[in-house]
């Protein structure tokens, strides 16, 4: 299945992982970072040297509060830049930390800016990947803003669903999911019982299959 942020139509646009669709200059510079899991690529408040787009594996995306509070902010998948907001600050706001054996490319923060503003293709494509992102910001905070534990989790299923197989995996254990749905762990295992008993859902482990209808939210 697809990840969360490539489910969006994205169409038309550079693929950052083939360096020969890069211009010369970033070609030039970019170097690669291999992480095994639970290595960490940066920590929050470290000086900001680059900017980073995964090129296999899981990069995962958090902070930490004053009181010490773990905050996931969103995890990073193949294809994908992450750590843009660094290239207008000097430190990192988040940590970032390989779920997975991963592997990274690695982009000097002032030759991407300079490559950015003058590359049209890279600009646009560029562009293009953060609306995609931001999109998602804002589906995640419509559900978020829902009253109903049912419908914010429904909501939810709907918009990451396989819009043929109707069918979602779930890359985060079910607290984590919770958490980013700003609901308890408890409330959405027994939630997902009551859907599975009306027959809304199936569910084997972490793979949900929705057979309610409804209409795409993408």
């Amino acid at each position: 299945m697809e990840p969360l942020w490539q489910s969006i139509p994205f169409s038309n646009t550079m693929n950052f992982l083939d360096l020969k669709q890069l211009p010369p200059n970033l070609r030039s510079v970019v170097t690669y970072q291999d992480l095994s899991q639970g290595a960490h690529l940066f920590h929050q408040n470290d000086a900001v040297h680059s900017i980073f787009a995964v090129l296999s594996g899981r990069i995962r995306l958090f902070l930490y509060t004053d009181e010490g509070q773990s905050i996931d902010q969103y995890r990073v998948h193949a294809g994908e830049f992450f750590a843009e907001v660094a290239l207008f600050k000097d430190v990192h706001d988040c940590n970032a930390i390989a779920e997975e054996l991963t592997r990274v490319m690695v982009f000097p923060k002032s030759e991407f800016w300079r490559s950015l503003q003058q590359d049209y293709a890279l600009f646009t494509a560029f562009m293009r990947h953060l609306t995609h992102r931001l999109h998602l910001t804002k589906v995640m905070l419509e559900i978020r803003g829902m009253r109903s534990t049912r419908e914010r989790i429904l909501h939810y299923l709907r918009f990451i669903a396989d819009p043929v197989t109707r069918t979602v995996q779930l890359e985060q254990s079910l607290k984590r999911t919770a958490q980013s749905l700003g609901i308890s762990p408890e409330g959405f295992s027994r939630t997902l019982k009551q859907l599975q008993a009306e027959g809304v859902i199936t569910r084997r482990r972490r793979i949900i299959t929705l057979y309610e209808p409804y209409d795409q939210v993408r």
